[in-house]
């Protein structure tokens, strides 16, 4: 997915929404082949970062590109049970289309809030209710259109040839999993009441992806009580 279009610019917009300061802590969780980390350390390379995944095919990739990287560490990790982190131990977390997919949404959210420092930022990305992805190609085609708008069909047709393969699967399994009632797509009202019940405050909440994935900027309160207990902020906060 990397050369996909919509998913360069949703690894930028969650790494800007990151933004992590200087000596950060920052989490992966569901980290997958490490794409998102290893764009951070490109930016930052100050940043203490970790990247925990289910999958060991996964990691063994991640670890394969990162050979020439200090300062990052890759860890098994099922996001169905408690955390192998101490309380507080990040600066700030990264979860990206993994809640979709995990037992109760609830729980990780729990889990991730308890590990994530007072004042933590949590860069949440995943499903929409009922997502098409359909839409998520016609974004790539347009902004394919926007940065190449002499040759974009040849570009087009070559990248179709190329990953078509890939992409047959890829369309296939998100089928798949949008037909498996043990996965979860959330409307918007939902997933801000189960991110409020775990404790963060939401920042913003968005859509992203060619608008088929909520992106949520969330921050765990700090000690201090809130005025209202809810920030609202950015043209798609809630």
């Amino acid at each position: 997915m990397a050369g996909f279009l919509p998913y360069q610019t949703l690894t930028k917009r969650v790494a800007a929404s990151l933004s992590p300061a200087s000596g950060s802590r920052v989490l992966d969780a569901g980290c997958g082949t490490g794409h998102l980390l290893h764009y951070l350390l490109r930016l930052r390379s100050d940043l203490e970062v970790v990247g925990s995944d289910f999958s060991e095919a996964m990691l063994n990739r991640a670890r394969a590109k990162s050979k020439h990287l200090e300062r990052i560490t890759w860890l098994r990790v099922n996001l169905n049970y408690p955390l192998p982190f101490s309380d507080g131990e990040f600066n700030a977390i990264a979860c990206v289309n993994v809640l979709y997919a995990v037992d109760s949404p609830p729980v990780l959210l729990r889990e991730l809030h308890r590990v994530l420092r007072d004042s933590g930022r949590l860069v949440l990305v995943t499903p929409i209710f009922r997502p098409k992805m359909s839409s998520v190609f016609a974004e790539h085609v347009q902004v394919l259109k926007e940065r190449n708008p002499k040759v974009w069909p040849l570009l087009l047709l070559g990248q179709i040839i190329r990953l078509s393969p890939s992409l047959i699967v890829f369309v296939a399994a998100n089928r798949s999993i949008q037909k498996n009632p043990s996965f979860h797509f959330f409307e918007r009202e939902q997933l801000q009441g189960i991110l409020l019940e775990a404790g963060f405050q939401i920042n913003s909440l968005e859509k992203a992806y060619g608008d088929q994935a909520w992106l949520v900027v969330g921050k765990k309160k700090d000690k201090s009580p809130l005025v209202n207990g809810f920030e609202s902020v950015g043209g798609g906060s809630v």
